[in-house]
């Protein structure tokens, strides 16, 4: 369990003081992919900073399983910022020996490491200058290097901006795997649409603030209104529904129906003729995204 205590962080800007992050709390559940969410300029890289140890908070305090960040602890922990920082003129795979020497593994963990990532991410391409990488083609470099020592605990800054369609899923694959064997995942991610099949635990930030977090299906359940999905083997458009009920007609024998404040779903059920069979019947939750959107002002996203 990662704990974040009371933590609050501010810097000093040309037009003066800035607020990143005020007085957060947050309880990180472990073996698990976390989505850290929020608009530009909400916090979210400050935080991971916080997290990693990158950084001091102004007050409060990050625990891991009770601990107070250490400098033992900080090697089981990966980390891959959202900036791109590999030295142009360098080899990826000197960079990569290197920087996992400074990481504290040994000449031949930092080479075993490379040779079985290279496989695992597909990168034949190491031993080519960073600066004629594609932006992939880094992002998968750095990732690399937050993979290696096998981490406990993975801080992925953005680790999906400018990978493409295939490549991001294979990532998303190697997350659930990793995380399925026990390995805590905090993750930032702009690709809201992503978070419900990939996230099980959430945590928004909101100008410095966590106005939300929670499991991912508590957080739908929490947000449903009572808009259903029906199919029948009747026509839509000849059903007499409740007069309060608002339909939309998604195609011959489907429809979305939003019920009153109050009324049962049954009334659905009841409106339909005995010979109307029914297909699909199930209440439509609401994405992550729907919850975000209602959390934040629509100008800034």
């Amino acid at each position: 369990m990662i704990q974040v205590e009371g933590v609050s962080k501010a810097f000093i800007g040309p037009t003066g003081k800035v607020v990143a992050l005020e007085n957060v709390s947050a309880q990180l559940p472990p073996g698990q992919i976390i989505g850290l969410l929020g608009p530009n300029g909400s916090g979210k890289t400050t935080l991971l900073r916080i997290l990693v140890g990158l950084l001091p908070p102004d007050t409060g305090r990050v625990l891991y399983g009770g601990q107070p960040l250490s400098l033992q602890l900080r090697r089981t922990i990966g980390y891959m910022p959202e900036e791109r920082g590999l030295y142009p003129n360098m080899r990826a795979q000197e960079q990569l020996l290197y920087l996992l020497r400074l990481k504290g593994l040994s000449a031949s963990e930092a080479k075993q490491a490379i040779a079985y990532w290279a496989q695992r991410l597909d990168m034949p391409w190491l031993d080519r200058r960073a600066k004629t990488l594609s932006k992939g083609m880094q992002q998968k470099v750095q990732l690399a290097l937050a993979l290696a020592g096998r981490p406990s605990v993975l801080l992925l800054d953005e680790p999906f901006s400018g990978l493409d369609p295939i490549i991001a899923a294979e990532i998303e694959s190697l997350l659930k795997e990793l995380a399925q064997s026990g390995t805590t995942i905090v993750l930032s991610t702009h690709r809201l649409e992503q978070v419900d099949h990939l996230c099980q635990h959430v945590l928004m930030i909101y100008r410095g603030r966590i106005p939300l977090q929670g499991p991912v299906e508590a957080l739908r359940q929490r947000f449903a209104e009572p808009l259903y999905e029906l199919e029948v083997s009747y026509p839509i458009r000849e059903i007499s529904w409740p007069a309060e009920a608002a339909v939309q007609f998604l195609d011959t024998y489907k429809a979305q129906v939003r019920l009153p404040e109050g009324m049962p779903s049954r009334a659905l059920l009841n409106a339909l003729p005995p010979e109307a069979e029914i297909r699909l019947f199930r209440q439509r939750l609401p994405t992550i995204k729907d919850i975000f959107l209602k959390q934040v002002s629509p100008d800034i996203v």
